[in-house]
């Protein structure tokens, strides 16, 4: 087996899981899934939306579907399974030996590292046993799982969303007033944080968020914030639909510059923060929005879906609210009711009517009830845009072990219109049909590690048009990482024992069983690694430097937080990276790259140097000027200092974080501006020392 350097906790692998498989551009507009819902169910929350299936959860080599149905349906056949069911990954025929008593609609699931499933909705009784909105349950007998006692009730009493997070925590979040873990009840609002493994609630972090329910929630991989969305009017004292609120003070709102694009309504459905720093946020008015952590949450880009007389006959078909965020891969997925035309905007936008031809964005083509976004610039991936048709669109969306993508909502048919399949709300769409086969596998295959890379290759099999290669992290399910001509691939290195699987498909499209990989020793990388690295780390800044390799034309540098996964944080072409502190044991480190693209180990960074004999002294006094020529720049000045080495920037936005901006010998420092109030600060630097923040007038 291959070997990574690196340690990956059972949950970081998890969560590494469920973003690994790249559904891409190949996916075709194909009805994969034989089997379908049917009927509604009793509701008191999502009666109002025409949505047999809201939720999508691959475990036990099962797609497990929860939702507002009554029953399962193929072709003529009915069978009754209300609100929960399973599907078999691979062929999406109905599981008939998975049928646990569930009394209401479940919306929303999410796997546990150690093999359990948890459930979220309005769920009351599961088995004859009262759960209230949510229940850890072992996928493989559908039964409860043992010693779970964790319980949430009150108010509206409904789950709306549980996310496994990076940070640890399983966040639970809907309408409700109530929770408990095993001891007496406690009055929460609306949104908690536990152990996936055990249901332990965090009790020193119970934020307030009042007037209506949170849809969505997402843990920053940057810093220490928690996104939450959903319909509100108060989060932690901020009056927005989409609030950040500190990890660490769940009283302390870090981020409340949301802005909607069109003066009527304000909810929010779903958010998804991600390790290169971006943040998706979708809603109502049509809309979805790309935000920036590096960039003080600027807004990158936003989305409109609608309808568009320059490439529509008839505005028969329109585009709807965006409502629901899937990371597969190094793609994000929105859900929509949309059906219609889709334009893209810099920065964000204030729509003044809904036919898209009239605004100042970029048509960027159709839509039907899923689109799909580039993870780091939030642009849209127009490759991929299977033709769907049906009313309240999709919700629930997984990208399976197979790399096939699931998706369920209130989607009708699926294919062109004169060749369209029926969908009946649940939807597989594959890169290929994942069917049974007779053709043989590979007789071997290898796996060679190569600094950044790992070099897989095979034998040739008489009759294969392609091979797809499967891979699993620490022992977890198979994951899906591409469909290739040829017998070699090469993919990217991440933590954790990793374990290749290669399968032949033939030209009618069947596939034979994955033919696993033996490990080879690892090669010995091109390029050097950095020599030495060190880490100094003051107050809310972090900065991270490096001996510089002759053959680097980049740096890679990695975090873990807590001695769990390492996370990618930037890519520099200078021995220097400047990060953002939070709380928690940090370690960072730092490859170098290649103009070829070949990386070498990683090395491992040491704290800094020891702290100066002396104390650097702060600036006595700051200035700022916009420059009358182009007031889109400012002009940073300051007093000399004695006894320092350099002067470090900062800037806050409309009374937002203090963010890192630059450093510099000299006594000014020229940056660009962005809307809002701007407010900038200095500080001094003497070896690892840092002054106080004198404030710039």
């Amino acid at each position: 087996m291959v070997k990574i350097v690196g340690i990956v906790s059972s949950l970081m692998l998890l969560i590494t899981l469920s973003t690994a498989v790249p559904a891409n551009g190949e996916l075709i507009g194909q009805q994969n899934a034989s089997w379908g819902l049917s009927d509604f169910g009793n509701s008191n929350t999502v009666a109002n939306f025409s949505a047999l299936g809201w939720a999508v959860e691959e475990s036990d080599s099962r797609m497990f579907v929860g939702g507002n149905f009554l029953n399962v349906t193929n072709g003529n056949t009915t069978e009754p399974q209300p609100y929960l069911a399973a599907f078999h990954v691979r062929t999406g025929v109905w599981d008939e030996s998975f049928t646990p008593d569930v009394e209401r609609p479940v919306l929303t699931m999410e796997a546990t590292p150690d093999g359990g499933l948890i459930l979220g909705g309005e769920i009351r009784n599961y088995n004859g046993q009262d759960v209230s909105s949510l229940v850890k349950i072992d996928p493989a007998t559908g039964d409860i799982w043992p010693g779970w006692n964790t319980r949430i009730w009150g108010g509206t009493n409904v789950v709306r969303e549980v996310s496994l997070e990076p940070d640890g925590w399983l966040y639970a979040a809907g309408s409700f007033t109530n929770a408990s873990d095993g001891g007496a009840g406690q009055v929460v609002s609306n949104l908690i944080r536990m152990n996936p493994s055990t249901g332990a609630i965090d009790w020193s972090w119970t934020p307030s968020i009042t007037g209506g329910a949170v849809w969505g929630v997402s843990a920053s991989r940057t810093n220490s914030t928690v996104y939450v969305v959903g319909w509100f009017t108060d989060a932690a004292g901020a009056a927005s639909p989409a609030v950040g609120i500190d990890s660490n003070d769940p009283t302390s709102v870090t981020w409340d510059g949301f802005e909607m694009n069109y003066p009527c309504c304000g909810n929010m459905y779903d958010v998804e923060a991600t390790e290169f720093g971006t943040v998706f946020v979708v809603g109502e008015q049509h809309a979805s929005y790309v935000y920036d952590e590096n960039q003080n949450m600027a807004t990158i880009t936003s989305h409109v879906t609608s309808h568009n007389t320059n490439y529509q006959d008839s505005n028969t078909r329109r585009g709807g609210d965006f409502q629901e965020i899937e990371r597969v891969g190094n793609r994000i997925y929105t859900t929509c009711h949309c059906w219609g035309s889709h334009s893209s905007y810099v920065g964000n936008h204030q729509l003044t009517q809904w036919d898209l031809a009239a605004g100042t964005g970029v048509h960027t083509g159709r839509v039907s009830s899923i689109i799909a976004y580039d993870i780091q610039t939030g642009a849209r991936d127009q490759s991929f845009n299977p033709y769907m048709a049906g009313d309240v669109g999709g919700f629930g969306v997984k990208g399976a072990s197979d790399g096939c993508l699931w998706v369920t909502g209130g989607i009708n048919a699926v294919g062109e219109p004169g060749n369209q399949a029926p969908a009946r709300d649940l939807v597989r769409l594959c890169d290929e049909n994942a069917t049974p086969t007779s053709i043989e596998g590979p007789v071997s295959c290898t796996a060679t590690p190569s600094g950044g890379t790992i070099n897989v290759e095979w034998e040739t099999v008489v009759g294969a048009v392609d091979y797809v290669i499967y891979r699993t992290v620490d022992g977890g399910n198979q994951s899906w990482r591409a469909k290739v001509a040829g017998a070699s691939y090469a993919d990217t290195t991440r933590a954790g024992e990793l374990v290749y699987f290669v399968a032949a498909k033939g030209a009618d499209d069947t596939r034979s069983e994955p033919t696993q990989c033996t490990s080879e020793p690892e090669i010995a990388p091109d390029i050097s690694a950095p020599a030495d690295c060190s880490v100094t780390i003051d107050g809310p800044s972090v900065e991270v430097e490096w001996a510089s390799v002759e053959e680097a034309e980049n740096y890679i540098v990695y975090r873990s937080f807590n001695g769990g996964q390492n996370w990618w944080r930037g890519k520099v072409s200078e021995t220097l990276f400047s990060d953002t502190n939070r709380d928690g044991e940090l370690a960072y480190s730092v490859l170098s790259e290649a103009a070829d693209g070949t990386r070498s180990v990683l090395t491992s960074c040491v704290a800094g140097d020891p702290a100066a004999p002396d104390e650097p002294t702060p600036v006595a006094s700051c200035n700022t000027e916009v420059n009358v020529d182009d007031p889109a720049q400012v002009e940073v000045s300051w007093s000399a200092a004695a006894n320092v080495d350099q002067y470090v920037i900062y800037r806050t936005v409309d009374g937002g974080s203090q963010f890192w901006r630059g450093r510099t010998t000299e006594t000014t420092f020229v940056d660009t501006l962005r809307g809002g109030d701007t407010v900038y600060f200095v500080s001094t630097k003497l070896g690892s020392q840092f002054s106080e923040r004198v404030t710039c007038g």
